[in-house]
């Protein structure tokens, strides 16, 4: 065929056809149908304008319903948003220009939600505050209307200076929306409540959002199913009909989780949770022929809700049918003719009565509606043949649902229509563009021969051998694949080098101790949020996170501390307090808190003043590890800077940070500035910012906490007498001197557990002399399965353990089926591996390891199953290979001193090694 005597406008017009010809941008059923926007600037300000932003609902089915409608557009200058009136920015934004009084909102784009019921009537106007919710025009018009104020600075104060915000953005809770630009109009005229007088704005100009389906959802939301008295074949949705996507979060009906608390709970993005059917729609709606008449017949329809997560307030249902012209009476709906055409009556609006059934329900018993209709007979269109009785177009909240295809309808006995589509129309048009892929887009040749390859698999047979030639098929696909295979091959060498470089690095670092295996990213990071500017410095909150999994902060707690840049000062604090307050002599009026050039900031004790607390202070700076307990891994505290920049430009980070937890172990990185902290209000509807945030990252060393261990590990199995214990002087031998032994009247002694206050141990005599020994006991070995018992025992008189922390490394905590009396979690770094978990005691039981004597001591077994492909009690395998307790590495029995089964025992590789060199020596000298 010769494209050439065919223009390409021509082909680009066809083109666009087709693609957007289900776009239903234009809704022919309302085609006026939009939510207007309209600001009106009512006065002048010294440096902007107070302008009243209202949004009509001119859709005459479609509302916007809960969480509410969210406008978003791009200010043309500067501006800034002073405050607003019946609505709300969702974000604050970058304010730190601004000293003395702060703006409502700084972004450029700023997000607006509108106001929740309820709140205080000096932040409320005129049809605001109904948390977003707007009805359809047809449904309630006084409804259709939300209204909030705001004043704008930085902007023109004149019609002829300002310039109008641009990039409109309207969510309707969703997508679907386009706004069109700000177009100036006529001013808005307004009425006194008396009507005798009228007032004009100084300046309007109107935004036009229109509705399209196929922004909003890939996917139809809802479908439509049928039947009738005269067949007993039921036309159910189609397989599908809203996608499969929600496929493996459905929730089966029979289910015993749809009586699980919570279930219905909405989420924040509003993700459905589906009943599991076979069309996967959150709504169905059901058209059913229920009787006829002499000259009426009478129709049934049921709307069933299929999400446990969502209940529709103010629904609409909107039908197109050739004899809703004639509808006689509707029951237990209301019902409103739509007819945006003169000429044309064939499409009406079903919605709730008020106060009755205007909610439909989630998924569940009540999760349905149901009305029927008595229709008058037309007698000459009337019929029941060909599918005549079942509406054409079915719309739910204003989407328009999944219609089952024409040969399914239910159809009088013998008058099944010939199929719609024709199997060779199909195949020409899969053929056809299939041509004009490869003579217009070559070099998508390859892609589209593939996928057009998969579609007409089946219907090969049916087309003829000439266009379906094999050379076509694998040449280019052979080429390509031998591409790319010789670029994978050159480009292995240069992978395995850098494998070995990656391999190598970590061999040589891997004794390091500061970087931990076990928790990569641990580590506690201090965030200064500057939240407001004071007359010669700032206000911050400071947050210390601890994000280490297994490592918290003891009693007694955090120490931090800082040297200042310049010449600062701390005029009071909310939530810690410095331990020296410094010469403070040059200060006659007000005295700071603290005046000294490197402050120490310790946390207060539980019981403080309210006055004095600040949230998540005040705990004695024990702080648990991330993966216990993530909401006691939080300690903060307000500090008021004096003497310091009071601008972003002009402050200068504090420098040398330590951080003692209890004891030495951290080391401070420098003070970097961060993306400003955004914070959430309570109702989570609304964000605002840091004026400036910096962090400070700390990272821990076990070499610079302690030279020696604080904690030793002991064997003993089932199998084995032996029981091979902590190595001697595991922990160091320095306390050995000053050790209690257990059988003495010292250890009895009134005031032995009174701590110290640098935290010095007191020992009971041991071996090894360590404070803490964890053991472990291989108990039994079962067909399926083995246990193993571990037991914590603490030698140190002065300290009890709060929140203590196990963790243990071996290949079979991957199949852990059951711990006993603690709490277990696995620790998984590395995704690909795990065989490793942290226990740790539960909370008001064992959770306390208490000091040294009969109580000093916590006890777990574990149940684990058999990997029967590593299993084995043969050379130690049943023990760990690490063991760490609060976040110390415990040392290990020599490989050679574990309990081995029996006839089985590691030859000493020392002596084999020292008969070898004796043999040798003996060979020498015989030579």
């Amino acid at each position: 065929m010769d494209f050439d005597r065919f223009p390409s406008p021509f082909f680009s017009a066809v083109f666009f056809i087709l693609i957007f010809s289900h776009a239903e941008a234009y809704d022919y059923l309302d085609p006026n149908g939009n939510i207007t926007l309209k600001w009106d600037v009512i006065s002048w300000t010294p440096d902007g304008y107070v302008a009243v932003v209202t949004m009509n609902n001119f859709q005459m089915y479609r509302q916007i319903m809960s969480p509410g409608w969210t406008l978003g557009w791009t200010w043309a200058k500067k501006e800034v948003i002073w405050s607003m009136v019946g609505a709300q920015a969702t974000d604050q934004g970058d304010c730190s220009k601004f000293r003395m009084n702060v703006p409502h909102c700084c972004k450029k784009n700023p997000t607006v939600v509108d106001m929740l019921p309820g709140v205080p009537y000096n932040q409320q106007i005129a049809n605001c505050c109904k948390g977003g919710v707007v009805s359809s025009w047809g449904q309630d018009p006084s409804a259709a209307v939300s209204s909030f104020q705001l004043s704008v600075g930085r902007s023109g104060a004149t019609n002829k200076t300002v310039r109008l915000p641009k990039n409109f953005t309207l969510l309707g809770p969703g997508l679907g929306y386009t706004c069109s630009p700000a177009k100036i109009v006529p001013p808005t005229i307004f009425l006194t409540p008396d009507g005798r007088r009228k007032t004009q704005a100084m300046m309007t100009w109107n935004v036009t959002c229109t509705y399209s389906l196929m922004l909003a959802s890939r996917n139809p939301t809802c479908c439509v199913s049928m039947s009738s008295f005269y067949n007993s074949t039921i036309t159910p949705c189609r397989t599908c009909a809203c996608g499969c996507q929600n496929n493996r979060t459905c929730v089966p009906s029979d289910s015993k989780i749809q009586s699980v608390v919570g279930l219905s709970t909405p989420t924040k993005d509003n993700t459905p949770l589906v009943q599991c059917t076979k069309h996967n729609c959150p709504i169905r709606v059901h058209w059913h022929v229920k009787l006829n008449y002499k000259e009426y017949w009478r129709v049934k329809i049921s709307i069933t809700n299929f999400n446990y997560r969502l209940n529709y307030t103010q629904w609409t249902l909107v039908a197109q049918h050739p004899n809703l012209n004639n509808i006689t009476q509707v029951f237990s709906f209301a019902y409103k003719p739509l007819l945006p055409y003169i000429s044309a009556n064939d499409s009406g609006m079903f919605y709730g009565m008020k106060f009755f059934n205007d909610i439909l329900m989630e998924a569940g018993p009540d999760g349905n509606i149901q009305t029927e209709l008595i229709l008058k007979k037309d007698k000459n269109t009337f019929t029941f043949d060909k599918g005549w009785a079942f509406p054409r177009k079915v719309y739910f909240n204003g989407d328009e649902c999944m219609m089952p295809l024409p040969e399914d309808y239910p159809y009088l006995p013998n008058s099944a229509p010939e199929n719609v589509i024709g199997l060779s129309f199909l195949i020409s048009a899969f053929l056809l563009l299939e041509l004009l892929a490869f003579w217009y887009v070559p070099k998508l040749c390859c892609a589209l021969r593939g996928a057009l390859h998969l579609i007409l698999v089946p219907f090969k047979s049916l087309v003829k051998k000439s266009y379906w030639s094999g050379d076509l098929d694998t040449m280019e696909f052979d080429k390509s694949a031998k591409d790319c295979y010789q670029s994978l091959q050159c480009s292995l060498l240069a992978e395995m080098k850098l494998v070995f470089l990656i391999a190598l690095v970590s061999m040589i670092v891997s004794h390091a101790a500061a970087y931990d295996p076990l928790d990569p990213n641990g580590n506690i990071t201090i965030k200064w949020d500057v939240m407001s500017w004071t007359a010669d410095g700032y206000v911050a909150a400071v947050t210390m996170n601890n994000f280490q999994m297994y490592r918290h902060i003891i009693s007694p707690g955090w120490t931090l501390s800082w040297s200042w840049a310049k010449k600062e000062v701390i005029w009071s604090m909310v939530g810690a307090q410095t331990t020296e307050q410094g010469d403070c002599s040059k200060f006659t009026g007000n005295i700071p808190h603290c005046c000294k050039k490197t402050p120490v900031v310790v946390d207060l004790l539980p019981g403080v003043p309210y006055n004095q607390q600040y949230s998540n202070c005040c705990k004695g700076g024990v702080m648990a590890a991330w993966g216990q307990d993530p909401t006691s891994s939080v300690s903060a505290f307000q500090v008021s800077v004096g003497l310091a920049g009071t601008s972003n430009k002009t402050v200068k980070l504090p420098k040398n940070f330590t951080l003692l937890g209890p004891g030495p172990g951290y080391t401070c990185g420098p003070a970097k500035v961060v993306p400003s902290t955004v914070f959430l209000t309570p109702d989570r509807r609304r964000k605002t910012q840091a004026l400036m945030t910096w962090n400070v990252t700390c990272t821990y060393s076990q070499f610079l906490a302690s030279k020696n261990p604080t904690c030793c590990v002991s064997f003993s199995s089932f199998y084995n007498e032996t029981i091979t214990p902590c190595p001697t002087c595991a922990c160091g031998c320095h306390n050995k001197n000053s050790c209690v032994k257990s059988n003495s009247k010292e250890s009895h002694k009134r005031g032995i557990n009174t701590p110290k206050k640098d935290n010095t141990p007191l020992l009971q005599c041991t071996h090894h002399m360590c404070p803490v020994r964890v053991h472990w006991h291989v108990k039994v070995n079962y067909r399926d399965y083995w246990r193993a018992k571990v037991a914590v025992t603490n030698f140190n008189y002065r300290m009890n353990y709060t929140e203590w922390t196990l963790v243990v490394q071996h290949p079979n905590l991957n199949n852990v089926t059951q711990v006993f009396s603690f709490d277990y979690k696995p620790l998984v770094p590395y995704e690909s591996i795990n065989d490793t978990g942290m226990f740790y005691g539960m909370k008001f039981y064992n959770d306390l390891l208490m000091e040294a004597g009969p109580f000093g001591n916590v006890q777990s077994e574990v149940l684990l199953q058999k990997d029967k492909n590593t299993f084995s009690l043969k050379q130690g395998w049943a023990f760990p290979r690490k063991v760490y307790f609060n976040g110390d590495e415990c040392m290990l029995p020599p490989p050679d001193t574990y309990p081995y089964l029996p006839n089985s025992a590691n030859a000493n590789p020392t002596s084999i090694l020292a008969m070898a060199a004796s043999l040798l020596l003996v060979m020498l000298s015989m030579g």
